[in-house]
């Protein structure tokens, strides 16, 4: 399947046909004047009047033709095998065909010295950015090769052969014609050069352009993936919890049923035989703490079930009044921002925080007045738990305390609690809310 050619290098391919056309112009100039100022007798004026003049015209012409043929195989060579040759063969290759345009530019007595902007366009085209430096002193080698490698350069010091001079031997309307289409060729081949560059930098900059767009499609659909995963996960978190639901609904069903007949038998013990009443009731006392244990082993897995009912603004207000309708401990709820567009498992996170909180306040602290203040600012969600109760010199991380800093841990927050006797508790909570956090 042919690869479709791009602006950039049929600019180039065009270049490399262009300049073999030149040489065949200029060969065939050297060839034509020289069997001209034979037919002519002219061959003796001629030596007084040039500098010098071309060696074996026909040998030259054919060495350059077939030269040039060598090198357009080396570009048919890159252009099949280019993923395939290692960057050592791509330079050594690059290297051969300026050595070629230099011998076809020797014998051709540098009179198309535009020849050397092929190996530059090729050098461009082919050689690894990888080498930089030694792509840039390649090119930079070649440059000053193209400024040196000049007639008027040259023949103040060398005897170099002048094709305008040759030119001049043919009559007048053949040497307007020459000269004409020898300077459009010499154009072209600069502005197909010079259009290569163009597009080639153009190319690089769309190329640039294209890897940015696909940089930014690539980071949505990361964040896209990232919010599925976590889907997938919250959905796999609720098929979990119904299935520990259940077991826990067995479990209450059966201990309850268990204590239940354990109770009814107690009461007739109470008339029937009041002296094993105690083993009776120490029995139904084990049951009830072992189905206790196991209820609680298997509820830490599950979500409040009032975050399932309720809004979490609601949530957290509801988790106030029933402290506040029960007992004569105060909960204030201090709410800054929108806290209801979280994702589930940053509202739980903070809804357990808040509870546990409450619990080692009222339990620990023997707190009165308990104040929380969730403020959100930008992409930062701010907790702050303060109580009035009695603190402690020394914190002791309980169970509690250790699966409050994980939960938050994994959302990346911080945790810091300062305290002190008879001057209660603040506990501080930063959580940032990245992108996908709030869905």
């Amino acid at each position: 399947m042919v690869k479709e050619l791009r602006a950039y290098q049929v600019a180039r391919f065009s270049l490399l046909v262009t300049a073999f056309i030149t040489i065949l112009f200029i060969g065939w100039i050297i060839i034509s004047t020289t069997e001209l100022i034979c037919l002519n007798d002219k061959a003796r004026v001629t030596l007084e009047h040039l500098k010098a003049i071309p060696i074996k015209p026909f040998q030259s012409f054919w060495t350059s033709f077939l030269l040039y043929i060598v090198l357009l195989g080396t570009v048919i060579i890159r252009e099949l095998s280019s993923k395939h040759l290692n960057d050592y063969i791509l330079f050594s290759i690059c290297f051969s065909e300026f050595i070629i345009c230099l011998v076809i530019l020797y014998n051709l007595d540098f009179g198309v010295k535009y020849i050397l902007l092929v190996p530059i366009a090729n050098a461009v085209a082919y050689l690894p950015n990888k080498y930089k430096y030694w792509k840039m002193s390649y090119i930079a080698l070649i440059v000053l090769c193209y400024i040196f490698l000049d007639y008027q350069i040259l023949s103040v010091r060398i005897p170099v052969f002048s094709i305008d001079d040759y030119i001049q031997y043919h009559a007048l309307l053949n040497r307007t014609y020459l000269f004409g289409i020898r300077n459009i060729l010499f154009f072209i081949d600069e502005a197909l050069f010079i259009t290569f560059l163009v597009l080639s930098l153009q190319n690089v900059l769309n190329e640039s352009i294209e890897i940015k767009q696909l940089n930014d499609k690539l980071a949505i659909a990361n964040v896209q993936l990232q919010e599925y995963a976590q889907r997938a996960e919250e959905t796999a978190k609720i098929k979990e919890r119904n299935r520990l639901a259940r077991e826990i609904h067995d479990t209450v069903g059966h201990y309850l049923t268990g204590i239940s007949l354990g109770l009814a038998a107690t009461k007739e013990l109470l008339h029937s035989n009041p002296e094993s009443l105690d083993s009776q009731l120490n029995r139904l006392i084990e049951l009830a703490q072992k189905g206790l244990s196991d209820i609680r082993q298997s509820i830490r897995e599950l979500r409040s079930d009032i975050l399932s009912r309720h809004i979490f603004s609601e949530a957290i207000t509801a988790l106030a009044e029933e402290i506040n309708s029960c007992s004569n401990k105060k909960v204030k709820i201090d709410i800054h921002g929108n806290i209801d567009s979280l994702s589930p498992s940053l509202e739980e996170t903070i809804y357990s925080t808040i509870q546990e909180s409450i619990t080692n306040a009222i339990r620990h602290g023997d707190a009165t007045v308990i104040t929380i203040r969730i403020e959100i600012e930008g992409n930062n969600l701010q907790l702050i738990i303060t109580d009035d109760g009695k603190g402690s010199s020394a914190l002791n991380e309980g169970s509690g305390l250790y699966y409050m800093k994980q939960r938050i841990l994994e959302h990346n927050g911080s945790l810091s609690i300062n305290t002190a006797p008879n001057q209660g508790m603040v506990v501080s909570i930063n959580i940032p809310i990245l992108r996908g956090t709030i869905l």
